[in-house]
């Protein structure tokens, strides 16, 4: 299971960079399109509920999510993405990580790093507005457990998590 998650990443990362497969399929944009700064709301994934910041320049982008699950936790991934085809309704894949912190009460902190990559479909829906659908496949690469006693290691599994989400487009 490991290696096949390994092997999923690195043909993801290959894809990304410049001249991947991904890019190739990826329509070309001119060189002086500016780039969109997205703010938005995203509901479930990495967290609960999520404020997200996008950058995105010629089809390739990085996210910040930052969220909670309960309120006694705190959520933070970083992303890469890079969309797929042209015109309102657009396929994405990416890789990254996700780092969370949870803070029970009598209880030590607890910390997970989780490797994920999403694959969805981002809808433009009206200018500068943005509707989208994605399913992380998470992995468990990481854990401080808060029970000082549990010193089980992080499960191999991968973890499939759906998320909704509303982006609103500011170019600049």
């Amino acid at each position: 299971m490991i290696r096949t998650f390994a092997v999923v990443l690195l043909a993801g990362g290959a894809g990304l960079a410049p001249g991947g497969w991904l890019h190739a399929q990826s329509p070309s944009q001119p060189a002086n399109d500016p780039p969109v700064y997205r703010y938005g709301l995203t509901l479930g994934g990495t967290s609960l509920v999520s404020l997200v910041f996008e950058y995105e320049s010629n089809n390739r982008a990085v996210e910040f999510a930052l969220g909670t699950f309960s309120g006694r936790d705190l959520s933070l991934a970083v992303t890469g993405k890079q969309y797929l085809g042209g015109g309102d309704l657009r396929a994405f894949a990416g890789a990254g990580l996700w780092g969370v912190a949870a803070f029970p009460a009598a209880q030590r902190a607890g910390f997970a790093l989780i490797a994920r990559a999403p694959l969805g479909v981002d809808w433009h829906a009206f200018e500068g507005h943005a509707a989208g659908f994605e399913l992380n496949l998470n992995r468990a690469l990481a854990m401080r457990r808060p029970d000082p006693l549990d010193e089980r290691p992080p499960r191999t599994r991968i973890v499939p998590l759906p998320a909704f989400y509303y982006r609103f487009a500011d170019r600049r």
